[in-house]
């Protein structure tokens, strides 16, 4: 239900949310004034790009997080994980994200969100997405959400192929290129929510697995891939953040 007072959509609000294999996050921390835990470091509601990863971290980490320091919300960005290191500086070029260990989250022109809302219950947060279709199918409800949040949207970028998948899987009519390829030419297509356009872009992922792929496609391996690969997504970022501005002011179609 949706949290009328302040007119957007909370975790609150799909406490419902059920699939074998995954936890809700209101089973831990009633969710009353946050959507996705990634807010934290990039949540601003005004944003005209989101940030689409794959998923949180597991429930067994959250729950730890809880259980360690039980005054805080667990459901918050890892500050040490190195996707979110990574991310944060390949970000800092385009957007006013202020210090990383105080970011200016509210404010900061970047929204971070998840694909996959419910959390894996299993024992690492690297455990693969199981009932890949049904969970895409069941957080389609948070997505939908997450837009209706975000009034000023109109750049998605995915972080890795799940991903990218989740939104293929939702507008497959608009949407029909393979990741690899749109990932590697920095393009940005487009997809119709609801009878609005949004444009749509897609970067390897971030993490180490992620940095060392994209070094991977150029062909470098072993020692200095994964600052290779980190360059080589910033590249990546540039040609996506150049379209979009020539898109965004009509002087690219």
């Amino acid at each position: 239900m949706k949290n009328k007072t302040a007119n957007k959509f909370f975790g609150i609000d799909f406490a419902h949310l059920k699939v074998d294999g995954y936890r809700n996050i209101n089973e831990l921390y009633p969710q009353y004034d946050q959507l996705h835990a990634c807010e934290t470091l990039f949540g601003d509601f005004d944003a005209e790009v989101m940030v689409l990863a794959q998923d949180a971290a597991n429930y067994d980490r959250l729950r730890e997080l809880k259980e360690r320091e039980p005054a805080k919300n667990p459901f918050r960005h890892g500050e040490k994980v190195k996707t979110n290191i990574n991310l944060f500086r390949l970000m800092s070029p385009y957007f006013d994200l202020g210090d990383y260990s105080q970011p200016n989250s509210s404010k900061c022109g970047l929204y971070y969100a998840n694909a996959v809302w419910l959390l894996k219950d299993t024992k690492n947060m690297s455990g693969s997405i199981a009932l890949e279709k049904e969970v895409f199918q069941k957080c389609n409800e948070v997505f939908d959400a997450t837009i209706s949040n975000l009034k000023n949207l109109k750049l998605i970028i995915t972080m890795g192929e799940k991903a990218f998948h989740f939104l293929k899987n939702r507008y497959p009519k608009d949407i029909n290129a393979n990741w690899s390829e749109v990932a590697l030419k920095g393009g940005v297509d487009k997809f119709t929510h609801n009878g609005r356009e949004y444009m749509m872009a897609s970067i390897y992922h971030p993490g180490a697995l992620g940095v060392k792929s994209r070094s991977l496609k150029q062909g470098v391996v072993g020692k200095g891939a994964g600052a290779t690969g980190l360059k080589l997504i910033e590249g990546d970022l540039k040609k996506i953040f150049t379209k979009f501005a020539l898109i965004k002011n009509n002087i690219l179609k």
